[in-house]
Formats: structure tokens, sequence, C-alpha cells
């Protein structure tokens, strides 16, 4: 086939049209995407910055979430902490009417202390999220990372409050009792020397010893309640700490996410506005390669 040959006027007109039509899909590209810089060819500097800003936004965002479970890990303790508490309060309380009560009403309230550290116990192991309890065991561990750098995170160890743990003699040092057994929590953990039934209250020696036991048993109780809220305390502390590293990680991946925009993004109104004059261009290309053409024409003409 023998090559069409095109006034230099009309090439002229047409590659000016061709360079239109291709500004036009870019545009369109751009308008459609968002984006400005969609692929290395764009402007493989601006590419690969954005792209490392989006890494590391969303690799934070993995981090955002890792330390909002462990918030949730510890606020989980916290909150069998506060039962843990409420149930030993009780103990206090049972105590403390035990003081003036018949036998057989002591001996009610001895089944008493032994379900509530039953339920303390209870509560203890169920205090689990996503299987890490920090209540059990000092060996139990939540770890949070931060960032990619190693020292970048926060450790908080577990505590034990295992009935033989748990509770504290008047010096503040674990009694080691096994509370939840028969009658454990009465003559181990809390300090009398028989089951509150046996005590006659009619005998003046025998209450006096009753009260004397008891004054240790409410010793002890607010011992142990003193450091349990002195561990709970610590765990507050803690899940305040990974709240405002939470609150920054968001903030930090919003600043990455914005650069990376300010790198790649497109304005669509300027981009709206250039595919309108483009639109106009590209008409008044097709208008110019048209007036391009009549002197060509006028040749035809002469043949007619």
């Amino acid at each position: 086939m023998a090559d069409i040959t095109l006034s230099t006027a009309v090439r002229s007109n047409l590659l000016a049209l061709q360079r239109t039509t291709g500004l036009i899909d870019r545009t369109q590209g751009r308008l459609a995407t968002g984006l400005a810089i969609s692929s290395p060819v764009d402007d493989a500097v601006k590419f690969f910055q954005g792209k490392a800003l989006s890494n590391r936004a969303a690799d934070l965002s993995d981090r955002k979430s890792a330390i909002d479970q462990g918030v949730s890990t510890l606020e989980t303790a916290l909150q069998a902490a506060d039962a843990i508490e409420s149930l030993t309060e009780q103990l206090k309380g049972i105590i403390d009417s035990a003081r003036s009560g018949s036998t057989s009403q002591r001996a009610e309230f001895a089944k008493q202390l032994r379900e509530v550290a039953k339920q303390i116990e209870k509560l203890v192991n169920d205090a689990t999220y996503q299987g890490l309890n920090l209540l059990n065991s000092t060996s139990s561990k939540l770890s949070v990372r931060f960032s990619d750098k190693t020292d970048s995170k926060l450790d908080v160890d577990g505590v034990d409050f295992q009935s033989s743990a748990y509770f504290l003699d008047s010096a503040g040092a674990a009694i080691g009792a096994p509370a939840v057994s028969t009658d454990a929590v009465v003559s181990g953990a809390l300090g009398f020397d028989t089951t509150l039934s046996a005590y006659n209250f009619d005998d003046a020696v025998e209450l006096a010893s009753f009260n004397a036991r008891a004054d240790v048993a409410v010793t002890r109780i607010e011992k142990t309640i003193g450091n349990l809220q002195a561990k709970a305390a610590s765990l507050a502390n803690n899940v305040a700490i990974l709240q405002v590293r939470s609150d920054f990680t968001q903030e930090y991946v919003n600043v990455l996410d914005s650069g990376a925009g300010k790198l790649t993004v497109a304005d669509l109104n300027e981009e709206g506005a250039n595919l309108l004059a483009l639109q106009t261009r590209q008409q008044l290309g097709i208008q110019a390669l048209a007036f391009a053409g009549q002197s060509e024409q006028s040749i035809l003409g002469l043949f007619r």
C-alpha cells in the first residue's frame, strides 16, 4: 500500500489533535482513579516515595490494631480485679456480721466465706482475653509492639491472684493457704484457730478470742484489698500508656497517608477544569484540521 502524503498544515493539526486526545485520556484516568501518579511511568521518584509512606502507614495500622487488643486485654483484667475486690469486701462484711451471730448463723457465715473464696478463684481463672490471663500467674506477660524497632514496646507482667497467693497476712506477705478447701479460708487465710461456729460466745474468753481473730481477719482482708488495688492501679496506668500510643499511632498514620497523598493524589477540581479545557481544545483542533483540509478540497473542484 502506498504511503499517504499529508500536507504540512494537516499533519501539524493532526499531531496537535493526537496530543490533545492523549492528555484527555490521562486526565480521565486521573479523575477515575483519583491519582496523579499511579505508576513509576508517571513519576518514578514521587511514586516510590508515596509508596514508602503508604507502606509505613499500613504497617502502623496493623500495630494500632495490636495496641487496641492490648488495651482490651488489660481492661479485661481491670474489670475482673474490680469484681474480685467486691467479692473480697464481702468477706469482710461476713466477718463483721459473724461477731453478733448465733452458733447456727456463724456456721452459715463460714459456708459463705468458703463460697465467696471459691468464686474469687473462679473469677480469677475466667479473666482471660484471647487466651491470655494476667491475673492467675506471674509468668503471664502481655507484650505490645509499637513499631518495627525492637525496643519500641510495652511489656506488662501478670500477677498471681490464685487463692494460695492472693490472701495476705497482717504484714502484707502471702499466706499461701489454699483458700477454697474446706476450712482453709477460715483457719488458714483469715486466721481463725477453729471453725466460726465452734466459738462459745457465752464464754467471755472465747468471745474475746473470736473478736481478736476477727480483727486479724479484717486486717488481712484490708491488706489483700490494698494489694489488689495497687496491682489494678498499675494495670490501669498501662492502659493509659497504650491508649496514648494508640491515639498517637492513628494520628501518625493520618500524617503518613496525607504525605503520600500530596505526592500521588490528583486535584480533582483541577483535573475537571483541565478536562473541560482539553475537550474545548479538541473541538478546536478538529475544526482547525477541517480548515487545513479545505485547500486540498479546492483542488478537487478543478476536476468537477
